[in-house]
């Protein structure tokens, strides 16, 4: 039996429930977050915590916890109930229960669920996967983690039926980043590029530990938008996302990639990135 927070209470996923005037399920009108645990020890925790207070401030959602300390205690304690050390976390937190109305209502408590769900195996994708191109189709706020994910399940409906793994969306033919990642290439100088983070582009927790971690190991990285072109002179790609960590793409639509061999700088962003959250356990 699966365990959830839902507005101050603890009930089994079967009997959970919420308001059909939920602004979240009627408008899209909420955030969310995913945190990743192992061994029963948050990773990131402060780093997901600042970018959902941000994406509150940005929807000017009011924060439903006084402090951090709370919120651990919950999440804490939920995985406790669901007796689970490795997995995943997910936070939603809408604007409320009004009467249906476009309109923010007033004086309204955010309603908060959160839940947990495991870890899928990766040996497979660790090997190198495909990717696909499309037009971004998104709003022009993408650097809010809200909970409208449609354009983004579109368009990963849309490649995984193309058999693809990712798709990565682009605007006005530059790379912005995928429908559930970020995206990375590597050039023949060995220089790393990546979306700059502006409201183009939702600046993942990974991708923010990548470029720290490259910076830290004497790696050149450059934050601008490439292209096609770009992507057809790469010696290397790479995803970054807090529920894969960083994932080598061998294939961009129909362009092979380092003869679908995984290139030393994504070899070693892999193993840093693992061991930059294993010493998090250890703290």
């Amino acid at each position: 039996m699966s365990f959830s927070y839902i507005n101050g209470s603890y009930t089994n996923n079967i009997d959970a429930q919420i308001s059909v005037e939920d602004r979240g399920f009627n408008f899209s009108d909420g955030v969310y977050e995913v945190i990743g645990f192992r061994k029963g020890k948050l990773l990131n925790f402060n780093r997901h915590l600042n970018r959902l207070s941000k994406s509150l401030i940005d929807l000017k959602i009011s924060k439903p916890f006084t402090n951090q300390n709370s919120l651990k205690i919950i999440i804490n304690h939920l995985l406790k109930l669901n007796d689970i050390n490795n997995g995943f976390l997910y936070i939603q937190i809408t604007r409320g229960t009004a009467r249906r109305n476009h309109l923010f209502p007033n004086n309204i408590k955010p309603n908060v669920v959160i839940f947990t769900f495991s870890r899928g195996g990766l040996d497979k994708i660790k090997k190198g996967v495909n990717v696909g191109l499309t037009k971004d189709q998104r709003w022009m706020r993408c650097d809010i983690k809200s909970i409208s994910l449609l354009a983004n399940v579109l368009d990963k409906q849309k490649g995984h039926e193309s058999g693809f793994f990712e798709v990565w969306q682009s605007r006005k033919n530059f790379i912005t980043e995928g429908t559930t990642s970020n995206a990375f290439i590597v050039n023949k100088k060995r220089e790393i590029y990546t979306h700059p983070k502006n409201n183009f582009i939702l600046g993942g927790i990974t991708r923010d530990c990548v470029v720290e971690i490259a910076l830290k190991n004497k790696l050149k990285v450059i934050e601008k938008a490439f292209d096609i072109n770009d992507i057809k002179k790469c010696n290397e790609a790479f995803l970054t996302s807090t529920t894969l960590g960083v994932i080598p793409v061998t294939k961009v639509d129909n362009l092979v990639i380092n003869k679908k061999k995984i290139g030393l700088i994504t070899k070693t962003l892999m193993k840093k990135l693992e061991d930059f959250l294993d010493k998090q356990i250890h703290e």
